[in-house]
C-alpha cells in the first residue's frame, strides 16, 4: 500500500463573516503570532444567477513550517470561521484576495489587502519579463497616443488612476527608456518657433466633456488624434 498523502500545509486559507465572528477577531487571530494577510471587504461578489454573496473576508495564513487541518482548524473555530483549507498556490491565492486574475469578478483594491504580524506580499504581484513587455508596450503606446512630455504627468496619471503596474514599470524597471521617450516627445512639443501641443489633462478632461454630450467614441478618438482604446483609459473612473 502507497504511503498517505501529506495533509499538512504550510499556507492555509479560510472565510470571515461579518455577522458570525467577534468583534475583536482580528486580534485574536494577530494573538497566534502567525503572519496572516486579509482581504478587502468582499461586499460585491455575486453568485452565477445573479444573488449578491454574503459580504466577507479572505483571509491567508502563512506559517513557517507545515501544519495539519486540527492544528489550523483550533484557530478558526476560535474566531468562529468556517472550516480552513490548505494550498500549494500561496501566489494565485494571495491574488486571488482581489480577484486580479479573475478579470470576471469584481475588482477589489489592492491597496486595500492588510498585512498582519509581519506577512509580506509584494512578490506574488511581481509582473514576470514577458508581462512586463507587455505593459511597456501599453505604456509606450498610451505616453505616445496622450503625447505626454514629462515624467511628473506621467506618474501623476498612474497614481490618480491607480495604474499600478504601470508604475512599476516606469519606476523600477524602466525609467531610462520611458524618460526618453518622454523627452523626445517634449522636443516635439517644443521646436525653435514654440507652439506646444494639447496635453494630457485637457485631452482627458475634452474626453469627458465630449462623452457627457453622447458624443461617440469614435468620434472622441478621431478628434483627440488617439486610438479608441486610449479614450476609453481617458473615460476611466
Amino acid at each position: 500500500m502507497s504511503e498517505s498523502k501529506d495533509q499538512r500545509a504550510r499556507t492555509w486559507t479560510f472565510i470571515v463573516y461579518p455577522e458570525s465572528a467577534p468583534e475583536n477577531w482580528r486580534e485574536i487571530l494577530d494573538g497566534y503570532h502567525v503572519p496572516w494577510v486579509e482581504s478587502p471587504l468582499h461586499d460585491k461578489d455575486v453568485n452565477p444567477d445573479g444573488e449578491v454573496k454574503k459580504a466577507h473576508w479572505h483571509i491567508v495564513l502563512f506559517f513557517d513550517g507545515k501544519k495539519s487541518f486540527e492544528q489550523v482548524v483550533e484557530i478558526t473555530e476560535a474566531i468562529s470561521a468556517p472550516i480552513p483549507q490548505k494550498t500549494a498556490n500561496a501566489k494565485g491565492l494571495v491574488r486571488y484576495l482581489i480577484h486580479m486574475d479573475n478579470p470576471e469578478k469584481y475588482q477589489y483594491k489592492r491597496e486595500e489587502i492588510v498585512c498582519h504580524s509581519g506577512a509580506e506580499i509584494d512578490e506574488y504581484f511581481a509582473l514576470s519579463s514577458s508581462s512586463r513587455r507587455v505593459v511597456l508596450r501599453e505604456v509606450m503606446e498610451f505616453i505616445k497616443d496622450s503625447e505626454i512630455d514629462n515624467y511628473a504627468d506621467f506618474i501623476g496619471y498612474c497614481l490618480d488612476y491607480e495604474e499600478w503596474d504601470w508604475f512599476d514599470i516606469a519606476t523600477n524597471h524602466n525609467t531610462l527608456a520611458i524618460n526618453k521617450l518622454l523627452d523626445a516627445i517634449y522636443q516635439k512639443h517644443n521646436p525653435k518657433s514654440g507652439s506646444k501641443s494639447v496635453n494630457l489633462e485637457e485631452k482627458i478632461l475634452k474626453a469627458k466633456e465630449m462623452a457627457e454630450k453622447g458624443v461617440k467614441k469614435s468620434v472622441i478618438a478621431d478628434t483627440l488624434g488617439v486610438s479608441i482604446r486610449m479614450v476609453y483609459k481617458y473615460l476611466k473612473k
